[in-house]
């Protein structure tokens, strides 16, 4: 089963591993950049995942994990500003 990430509200961190949903939910109003940097972390290091290349993030199975829309829709908003 491979790991999806989920955008959520009124989490205690900007990145929470739910593992009965198998799932990482990611705490909206951070930057992306940091987001991705703490899905990484949680992906290789607490999951065993193995590392991508560039900002590709692999599940432990080692699957591309793809990122929420709405959280890629940040992105393209701050590079337009």
């Amino acid at each position: 089963m491979c790991v999806h990430v989920s955008m959520a509200d009124q989490l205690p961190a900007m990145v929470v591993w739910d593992p009965d949903e198998v799932c990482v939910l990611v705490a909206r109003g951070f930057p992306v950049l940091d987001v991705v940097r703490e899905l990484r972390a949680l992906l290789t290091i607490d999951l065993g995942a193995p590392e991508g290349n560039g900002n590709v993030l692999l599940c432990f199975c080692g699957a591309r994990v793809p990122l929420p829309a709405e959280l890629l829709a940040c992105t393209v908003a701050a590079e337009a500003c």
